[in-house]
């Protein structure tokens, strides 16, 4: 298998850690990119292209209630119904078409996830004051591919997975964003046929799933290099370092 069947080998899989679970104990010193495309990473890079000032990772699902509390502004982030609405007392779930009905400009927001919420909590506790940590997903995999190269340290992928198992969307997120990294970007037939595996990856266990996981996966995940946000951690906030204002630390915070 290749590239194009989403499978990470030689180089690429040398400089990617396959699942949330896999994430070491003691992270050697770099740059680490959290990547879930469906759909924490997604999530992310629509709340803050959105306006969100920035997003607070709890350690778990629950903690939400706490930090709205200290930030009555604050937007959080929880589980689903069965109808696909966020359940109760939250104001959305993880899902980057659901988010577009909510009102995040100039507020911060909570929220985690089991797979990729956890692999940045992971980072964040696990790693020391040399690791740095970013979030990425199709949408977004370029601009944070051009962000890093402006730096010396060394760039991981975590594709995040689901549940210790490996996920070809989240391996095709680490391909795109090590292909731009190396400046190999990939040609328009390629892209094409990662997008192939990104939706057919998630086809058979969505398909009787409503019309807004149908949405995050047709309109979203498989977007490629549609948005320029760069979420990086700072402190306990995923904050957007694109743009000028972020780079000096405005709207940086917990």
């Amino acid at each position: 298998m290749s590239e194009s069947s989403g499978e990470l080998t030689g180089p690429l899989a040398e400089a990617t850690i396959p699942s949330q679970a896999a994430i070491p104990s003691n992270p050697r010193p770099g740059n680490y990119v959290v990547i879930d495309v469906a759909s924490f990473s997604t999530t992310v890079v629509e709340l803050l292209t959105n306006g969100a000032t920035r997003i607070h990772v709890t350690d778990k699902r629950g903690d939400e209630f706490a930090y709205q509390e200290d930030h009555p502004d604050a937007r959080i982030g929880g589980g689903k119904t069965d109808e696909y609405e966020p359940t109760e007392g939250y104001d959305f779930f993880n899902s980057p078409s659901y988010v577009q009905s909510v009102d995040v400009d100039g507020k911060p927001v909570a929220m985690t996830s089991t797979n990729g919420g956890a692999a940045v909590t992971d980072l964040r506790t696990r790693g020391g004051d040399d690791v740095t940590v970013y979030v990425a997903s199709t949408t977004n995999a370029k601009a944070v591919a051009d962000h890093l190269r402006k730096r010396e340290e060394p760039t991981f992928a975590v594709a995040a997975g689901s549940n210790g198992n490996a996920s070809p969307e989240d391996n095709v997120g680490a391909i795109l964003l090590h292909r731009y990294l190396a400046g190999d970007p990939p040609s328009e037939s390629e892209l094409e046929a990662y997008r192939t595996v990104v939706e057919s990856g998630k086809a058979p266990s969505w398909v009787d799933r409503p019309a807004v996981k149908h949405r995050d996966m047709l309109e979203y995940c498989t977007a490629v290099n549609v948005r320029s946000a760069v979420p990086k951690l700072v402190d306990r906030a995923l904050v957007d370092v694109s743009g000028s204002a972020a780079e000096r630390g405005e709207g940086a915070g917990t």
